[in-house]
Protein backbone atom coordinates (compact mmCIF):
# COMPACT_ATOMS: atom_id res chain seq x y z
CA UNK A 1 0.00 0.00 0.00
CA UNK A 2 2.62 2.41 0.79
CA UNK A 3 4.96 0.84 -1.61
CA UNK A 4 2.52 1.58 -4.65
CA UNK A 5 1.90 5.53 -3.21
CA UNK A 6 4.54 7.02 -4.99
CA UNK A 7 3.55 5.85 -8.17
CA UNK A 8 -0.38 5.92 -7.54
CA UNK A 9 0.46 9.72 -6.35
CA UNK A 10 2.13 10.75 -10.25
CA UNK A 11 -0.22 11.58 -13.86
CA UNK A 12 0.86 10.15 -16.75
CA UNK A 13 1.15 13.62 -19.14
CA UNK A 14 1.92 14.04 -22.55
CA UNK A 15 4.22 17.30 -23.61
CA UNK A 16 4.72 18.91 -26.99
CA UNK A 17 6.85 16.13 -28.31
CA UNK A 18 4.25 13.80 -27.16
CA UNK A 19 6.20 12.30 -24.78
CA UNK A 20 5.47 10.56 -21.24
CA UNK A 21 6.48 12.73 -18.59
CA UNK A 22 4.92 12.47 -14.93
CA UNK A 23 3.45 15.09 -12.73
CA UNK A 24 2.01 14.82 -9.05
CA UNK A 25 -1.69 13.76 -9.52
CA UNK A 26 -4.35 15.17 -6.90
CA UNK A 27 -4.81 13.04 -4.49
CA UNK A 28 -9.12 13.12 -3.31
CA UNK A 29 -11.30 11.25 -0.82
CA UNK A 30 -14.53 9.69 -0.95
CA UNK A 31 -16.58 9.25 2.05
CA UNK A 32 -18.43 6.03 2.82
CA UNK A 33 -21.45 8.44 3.43
CA UNK A 34 -21.51 9.78 0.45
CA UNK A 35 -20.83 6.23 -1.24
CA UNK A 36 -23.98 5.14 0.64
CA UNK A 37 -26.32 7.84 -0.56
CA UNK A 38 -28.94 7.25 -2.86
CA UNK A 39 -28.02 8.20 -6.47
CA UNK A 40 -30.67 11.34 -6.41
CA UNK A 41 -29.26 12.88 -3.25
CA UNK A 42 -25.59 12.07 -4.10
CA UNK A 43 -26.19 14.37 -7.13
CA UNK A 44 -27.73 16.73 -4.99
CA UNK A 45 -24.51 16.85 -3.01
CA UNK A 46 -22.08 16.93 -5.43
CA UNK A 47 -23.69 20.18 -6.76
CA UNK A 48 -23.72 21.81 -3.66
CA UNK A 49 -20.31 21.46 -3.02
CA UNK A 50 -19.67 23.22 -6.32
CA UNK A 51 -21.36 26.27 -5.47
CA UNK A 52 -19.49 29.09 -4.31
CA UNK A 53 -20.51 30.39 -0.93
CA UNK A 54 -19.91 33.90 -1.10
CA UNK A 55 -23.44 35.41 -0.95
CA UNK A 56 -25.18 39.11 -0.90
CA UNK A 57 -23.98 39.93 2.62
CA UNK A 58 -20.32 38.06 3.21
CA UNK A 59 -19.43 40.16 -0.10
CA UNK A 60 -21.04 43.39 1.65
CA UNK A 61 -19.07 42.88 4.50
CA UNK A 62 -15.52 42.15 2.85
CA UNK A 63 -15.86 45.09 -0.01
CA UNK A 64 -16.98 47.77 2.87
CA UNK A 65 -15.14 49.68 4.91
CA UNK A 66 -14.14 48.45 8.47
CA UNK A 67 -11.26 49.00 10.84
CA UNK A 68 -9.08 46.47 10.17
CA UNK A 69 -5.48 47.36 9.63
CA UNK A 70 -4.43 44.60 7.90
CA UNK A 71 -7.78 44.60 5.71
CA UNK A 72 -5.94 42.48 2.49
CA UNK A 73 -5.30 39.87 4.35
CA UNK A 74 -8.28 39.59 6.13
CA UNK A 75 -10.01 39.43 2.76
CA UNK A 76 -7.97 36.94 1.24
CA UNK A 77 -9.02 34.23 4.70
CA UNK A 78 -12.75 35.56 4.06
CA UNK A 79 -12.25 34.48 0.57
CA UNK A 80 -10.39 31.06 1.40
CA UNK A 81 -13.59 30.36 3.80
CA UNK A 82 -15.76 30.68 0.91
CA UNK A 83 -14.61 28.69 -1.34
CA UNK A 84 -16.54 25.42 -1.78
CA UNK A 85 -13.99 22.24 -0.12
CA UNK A 86 -15.12 18.91 -0.97
CA UNK A 87 -13.03 17.42 2.09
CA UNK A 88 -14.51 20.44 5.10
CA UNK A 89 -18.22 19.26 3.20
CA UNK A 90 -17.93 15.57 3.81
CA UNK A 91 -16.82 15.98 7.23
CA UNK A 92 -19.41 17.44 7.68
CA UNK A 93 -21.62 15.51 6.63
CA UNK A 94 -19.64 12.36 8.50
CA UNK A 95 -20.50 14.54 11.62
CA UNK A 96 -23.82 14.61 11.24
CA UNK A 97 -24.49 11.20 10.01
CA UNK A 98 -22.39 10.32 13.23
CA UNK A 99 -25.11 12.39 15.67
CA UNK A 100 -27.89 9.84 14.32
CA UNK A 101 -26.12 6.89 16.26
CA UNK A 102 -24.08 8.69 18.68
CA UNK A 103 -26.05 11.67 20.18
CA UNK A 104 -23.07 11.57 23.41
CA UNK A 105 -20.64 13.01 20.53
CA UNK A 106 -22.81 15.86 20.33
CA UNK A 107 -20.77 18.07 22.61
CA UNK A 108 -17.25 17.39 20.60
CA UNK A 109 -19.09 17.06 17.13
CA UNK A 110 -20.54 21.18 17.47
CA UNK A 111 -17.65 22.40 19.27
CA UNK A 112 -14.75 21.10 16.81
CA UNK A 113 -16.68 20.53 13.66
CA UNK A 114 -20.05 21.82 13.30
CA UNK A 115 -19.89 25.20 14.87
CA UNK A 116 -16.49 26.25 12.61
CA UNK A 117 -16.39 27.88 9.36
CA UNK A 118 -13.76 25.75 7.59
CA UNK A 119 -11.14 22.64 7.62
CA UNK A 120 -8.44 25.03 9.34
CA UNK A 121 -10.18 26.48 11.90
CA UNK A 122 -11.55 23.42 12.98
CA UNK A 123 -7.99 21.87 12.91
CA UNK A 124 -6.69 24.94 15.76
CA UNK A 125 -10.09 24.17 17.94
CA UNK A 126 -8.96 20.56 18.32
CA UNK A 127 -5.81 21.11 18.83
CA UNK A 128 -5.99 24.59 20.72
CA UNK A 129 -8.04 21.87 23.56
CA UNK A 130 -5.54 19.09 23.35
CA UNK A 131 -2.65 21.27 24.18
CA UNK A 132 -4.09 24.28 25.88
CA UNK A 133 -2.14 24.37 29.37
CA UNK A 134 -2.34 27.01 32.51
CA UNK A 135 0.15 28.82 30.97
CA UNK A 136 -1.01 28.61 27.06
CA UNK A 137 -5.20 28.30 27.39
CA UNK A 138 -6.85 26.83 24.45
CA UNK A 139 -8.68 30.67 23.56
CA UNK A 140 -4.87 31.88 23.60
CA UNK A 141 -3.44 29.25 21.55
CA UNK A 142 -6.53 29.00 18.90
CA UNK A 143 -6.05 32.65 18.51
CA UNK A 144 -2.14 31.96 18.03
CA UNK A 145 -2.44 28.95 15.55
CA UNK A 146 -4.98 31.11 13.12
CA UNK A 147 -3.00 34.07 12.89
CA UNK A 148 0.57 32.19 12.31
CA UNK A 149 -1.09 30.21 9.42
CA UNK A 150 -0.62 31.62 6.15
CA UNK A 151 -2.92 29.92 3.12
CA UNK A 152 0.48 27.74 2.09
CA UNK A 153 0.07 26.36 5.34
CA UNK A 154 -3.90 25.64 4.77
CA UNK A 155 -3.19 23.68 1.13
CA UNK A 156 -0.46 21.77 2.64
CA UNK A 157 -2.51 20.63 5.90
CA UNK A 158 -5.60 20.09 3.47
CA UNK A 159 -2.67 17.45 1.58
CA UNK A 160 -1.54 16.13 5.07
CA UNK A 161 -5.02 15.35 6.25
CA UNK A 162 -5.57 13.48 2.92
CA UNK A 163 -2.65 11.82 3.51
CA UNK A 164 -3.39 10.74 6.66
CA UNK A 165 -6.93 8.86 5.66
CA UNK A 166 -5.85 7.59 2.16
CA UNK A 167 -2.37 5.98 3.49
CA UNK A 168 -3.96 4.57 7.23
CA UNK A 169 -4.41 0.69 6.22
CA UNK A 170 -7.36 0.27 8.59
CA UNK A 171 -10.72 0.02 7.07
CA UNK A 172 -12.59 2.15 9.50
CA UNK A 173 -10.15 5.65 8.68
CA UNK A 174 -12.51 8.51 7.98
CA UNK A 175 -11.91 11.54 7.48
CA UNK A 176 -13.72 12.93 10.40
CA UNK A 177 -11.61 10.49 12.66
CA UNK A 178 -8.54 11.81 11.36
CA UNK A 179 -9.37 15.64 11.76
CA UNK A 180 -10.47 14.76 15.37
CA UNK A 181 -8.07 11.78 16.60
CA UNK A 182 -4.86 11.30 14.20
CA UNK A 183 -1.91 12.10 16.78
CA UNK A 184 0.55 12.31 13.76
CA UNK A 185 -1.93 14.80 11.67
CA UNK A 186 -2.13 17.00 15.00
CA UNK A 187 1.71 16.80 15.72
CA UNK A 188 2.15 18.20 12.03
CA UNK A 189 -0.48 21.42 12.65
CA UNK A 190 1.64 22.13 15.73
CA UNK A 191 4.77 21.75 13.97
CA UNK A 192 3.19 24.21 11.09
CA UNK A 193 2.41 26.91 13.17
CA UNK A 194 5.89 26.61 15.26
CA UNK A 195 7.78 26.99 11.72
CA UNK A 196 5.85 30.25 10.83
CA UNK A 197 6.71 31.70 14.54
CA UNK A 198 10.17 30.52 13.93
CA UNK A 199 10.29 32.70 10.79
CA UNK A 200 9.00 35.65 12.28
CA UNK A 201 11.58 35.32 14.68
CA UNK A 202 9.23 34.46 17.66
CA UNK A 203 11.87 31.70 18.82
CA UNK A 204 10.97 31.50 22.39
CA UNK A 205 7.40 30.96 21.23
CA UNK A 206 8.45 28.46 18.65
CA UNK A 207 10.50 26.53 20.73
CA UNK A 208 7.21 26.31 23.46
CA UNK A 209 5.34 24.56 20.74
CA UNK A 210 8.38 22.02 20.00
CA UNK A 211 8.52 21.03 23.23
CA UNK A 212 4.41 21.01 23.53
CA UNK A 213 4.47 18.48 21.04
CA UNK A 214 7.62 16.18 22.55
CA UNK A 215 5.41 15.67 25.55
CA UNK A 216 2.20 15.24 24.14
CA UNK A 217 2.48 14.01 21.00
CA UNK A 218 6.55 12.22 21.38
CA UNK A 219 7.39 13.94 18.05
CA UNK A 220 10.22 16.15 17.83
CA UNK A 221 10.35 18.09 15.37
CA UNK A 222 12.23 21.28 14.76
CA UNK A 223 10.74 24.42 13.74
CA UNK A 224 13.39 25.49 11.52
CA UNK A 225 12.64 22.32 9.82
CA UNK A 226 11.21 22.70 6.53
CA UNK A 227 8.21 19.83 5.53
CA UNK A 228 6.16 19.92 2.44
CA UNK A 229 2.21 19.10 2.02
CA UNK A 230 1.16 15.25 1.94
CA UNK A 231 3.40 13.87 4.85
CA UNK A 232 1.57 10.79 6.55
CA UNK A 233 3.13 10.64 9.60
CA UNK A 234 1.59 7.24 11.07
CA UNK A 235 1.98 8.59 15.10
CA UNK A 236 4.21 11.00 16.55
CA UNK A 237 6.18 7.86 18.64
CA UNK A 238 9.63 8.19 18.55
CA UNK A 239 9.93 10.50 15.66
CA UNK A 240 12.81 13.15 15.59
CA UNK A 241 13.18 15.59 12.56
CA UNK A 242 16.48 17.95 12.75
CA UNK A 243 16.77 21.64 12.52
CA UNK A 244 18.22 21.97 8.92
CA UNK A 245 16.09 18.67 7.57
CA UNK A 246 13.98 18.89 4.57
CA UNK A 247 11.17 16.39 3.81
CA UNK A 248 9.52 16.69 0.16
CA UNK A 249 5.67 16.21 -0.68
CA UNK A 250 3.94 13.13 -0.35
CA UNK A 251 6.31 11.37 1.85
CA UNK A 252 5.42 8.39 5.19
CA UNK A 253 6.97 8.70 7.79
CA UNK A 254 6.60 5.86 10.36
CA UNK A 255 7.02 5.48 14.01
CA UNK A 256 10.83 6.19 15.47
CA UNK A 257 12.47 7.77 12.45
CA UNK A 258 15.10 9.52 13.09
CA UNK A 259 16.34 12.46 10.48
CA UNK A 260 19.22 13.81 12.38
CA UNK A 261 23.23 14.55 12.14
CA UNK A 262 26.04 12.58 13.09
CA UNK A 263 27.63 14.51 15.90
CA UNK A 264 30.28 15.65 13.01
CA UNK A 265 28.81 18.28 11.30
CA UNK A 266 27.75 21.63 12.34
CA UNK A 267 25.75 24.24 9.91
CA UNK A 268 23.38 22.26 7.35
CA UNK A 269 23.88 18.71 9.16
CA UNK A 270 21.06 16.82 8.42
CA UNK A 271 18.74 14.70 5.72
CA UNK A 272 17.09 16.25 2.36
CA UNK A 273 14.27 13.64 1.58
CA UNK A 274 12.79 13.93 -1.75
CA UNK A 275 9.33 13.68 -2.75
CA UNK A 276 7.62 10.23 -2.12
CA UNK A 277 9.91 8.60 0.26
CA UNK A 278 9.03 6.45 2.65
CA UNK A 279 10.92 5.98 6.11
CA UNK A 280 9.75 2.56 7.90
CA UNK A 281 9.87 2.21 11.86
CA UNK A 282 12.62 2.87 13.07
CA UNK A 283 14.83 3.89 10.09
CA UNK A 284 17.71 6.60 10.61
CA UNK A 285 18.92 8.87 7.82
CA UNK A 286 21.82 10.74 9.25
CA UNK A 287 24.19 13.61 8.24
CA UNK A 288 23.63 16.13 5.07
CA UNK A 289 22.93 13.63 2.64
CA UNK A 290 20.06 13.55 0.03
CA UNK A 291 17.28 10.72 -0.45
CA UNK A 292 16.21 10.23 -3.85
CA UNK A 293 12.47 10.61 -5.02
CA UNK A 294 10.32 7.11 -4.21
CA UNK A 295 13.06 6.03 -2.35
CA UNK A 296 12.06 3.36 0.24
CA UNK A 297 14.50 3.23 3.84
CA UNK A 298 13.63 -0.69 5.37
CA UNK A 299 12.49 -0.38 8.96
CA UNK A 300 16.00 -0.55 11.40
CA UNK A 301 18.03 0.95 8.78
CA UNK A 302 21.00 3.11 9.22
CA UNK A 303 21.69 5.69 6.23
CA UNK A 304 24.27 7.56 6.24
CA UNK A 305 24.90 7.91 2.13
CA UNK A 306 23.50 9.31 -0.77
CA UNK A 307 20.39 7.45 -1.82
CA UNK A 308 19.56 6.93 -5.64
CA UNK A 309 15.98 7.50 -6.75
CA UNK A 310 13.28 4.49 -6.41
CA UNK A 311 16.06 2.69 -4.28
CA UNK A 312 15.49 0.01 -2.08
CA UNK A 313 18.00 0.32 1.18
CA UNK A 314 18.49 -1.72 4.21
CA UNK A 315 21.03 -3.19 6.60
CA UNK A 316 23.22 -1.53 8.98
CA UNK A 317 24.63 0.78 7.44
CA UNK A 318 22.26 0.89 4.59
CA UNK A 319 23.01 -0.25 1.08
CA UNK A 320 21.27 -0.52 -1.82
CA UNK A 321 19.38 -3.38 -1.96
CA UNK A 322 17.41 -3.08 -5.91
CA UNK A 323 16.14 -0.65 -7.62
CA UNK A 324 12.39 0.14 -7.78
CA UNK A 325 10.70 -0.31 -11.94
CA UNK A 326 8.30 2.40 -13.07
CA UNK A 327 4.74 0.60 -13.71
CA UNK A 328 2.21 2.81 -16.09
CA UNK A 329 -0.36 0.48 -14.46
CA UNK A 330 0.17 1.72 -11.20
CA UNK A 331 0.54 5.85 -11.99
CA UNK A 332 -3.25 7.76 -11.98
CA UNK A 333 -4.14 8.66 -15.50
CA UNK A 334 -6.55 11.74 -15.36
CA UNK A 335 -9.79 12.45 -18.39
CA UNK A 336 -11.33 15.38 -19.26
CA UNK A 337 -13.88 13.08 -20.76
CA UNK A 338 -17.08 12.89 -18.15
CA UNK A 339 -18.68 10.45 -19.91
CA UNK A 340 -18.53 7.09 -17.62
CA UNK A 341 -17.00 9.05 -14.98
CA UNK A 342 -17.95 7.72 -11.43
CA UNK A 343 -17.50 8.93 -8.70
CA UNK A 344 -14.35 8.82 -7.39
CA UNK A 345 -13.66 10.62 -11.00
CA UNK A 346 -16.44 13.21 -10.13
CA UNK A 347 -14.93 14.14 -6.61
CA UNK A 348 -11.10 14.30 -7.92
CA UNK A 349 -11.85 16.47 -10.24
CA UNK A 350 -14.19 18.82 -7.58
CA UNK A 351 -10.75 18.87 -5.65
CA UNK A 352 -8.48 19.80 -8.63
CA UNK A 353 -11.03 22.99 -8.94
CA UNK A 354 -10.94 23.69 -5.22
CA UNK A 355 -7.14 23.17 -5.01
CA UNK A 356 -6.90 25.55 -8.20
CA UNK A 357 -8.52 28.56 -7.00
CA UNK A 358 -6.99 28.24 -3.43
CA UNK A 359 -3.60 28.59 -5.46
CA UNK A 360 -4.39 31.52 -7.10
CA UNK A 361 -5.22 33.26 -3.50
CA UNK A 362 -1.62 31.28 -2.45
CA UNK A 363 -0.72 33.43 -5.12
CA UNK A 364 -1.75 36.48 -4.13
CA UNK A 365 -1.02 36.36 -0.07
CA UNK A 366 3.02 35.55 -1.93
CA UNK A 367 2.66 38.69 -4.27
CA UNK A 368 1.20 40.69 -0.96
CA UNK A 369 4.27 39.63 1.10
CA UNK A 370 6.70 40.67 -1.12
CA UNK A 371 5.06 44.28 -1.87
CA UNK A 372 4.29 44.03 -5.15
CA UNK A 373 1.55 46.40 -5.50
CA UNK A 374 -0.78 44.94 -8.43
CA UNK A 375 -1.99 42.55 -5.98
CA UNK A 376 -4.98 44.61 -4.57
CA UNK A 377 -6.19 44.76 -8.07
CA UNK A 378 -6.33 40.81 -8.73
CA UNK A 379 -7.58 40.66 -4.72
CA UNK A 380 -10.73 42.54 -5.83
CA UNK A 381 -10.70 40.67 -9.43
CA UNK A 382 -11.48 37.52 -7.36
CA UNK A 383 -14.10 39.34 -5.49
CA UNK A 384 -16.26 40.85 -7.77
CA UNK A 385 -15.90 37.06 -9.78
CA UNK A 386 -16.84 35.40 -6.83
CA UNK A 387 -13.80 33.66 -6.29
Amino acid sequence: MWEDHYFASQSIILNSEEEETYQRATQSYVSSVVRDMSEEDRNAFLTEISTTRINDTHQASIQGKDTYVDEPYRKLRLLRRRLPDPLWAQIRLEAKHILDTEPDAGPQLYEHILRQPSLVDALASVIAHEIGTELMPATALLAMILDQLQLSDDINLHLDLIASINRDPSKESTALNALLFHQGLHALVCYRVAHRLWQAERTGLAYYMQSTVSSRYSADIHPAAEIDGGLYLNVGGGVVIGETARVGRDCTILQGVTLGGTGKEVGNRHPKIGDGVILHCGACVLGNINVGRGAIITAKSIVTKEVPELARVSGVPATVKSIRELRKDLFSQASNDDDGCDLDCQMKKKYEIYLERFQELVDIESCMSDGENDCSDALDEMLNSHV
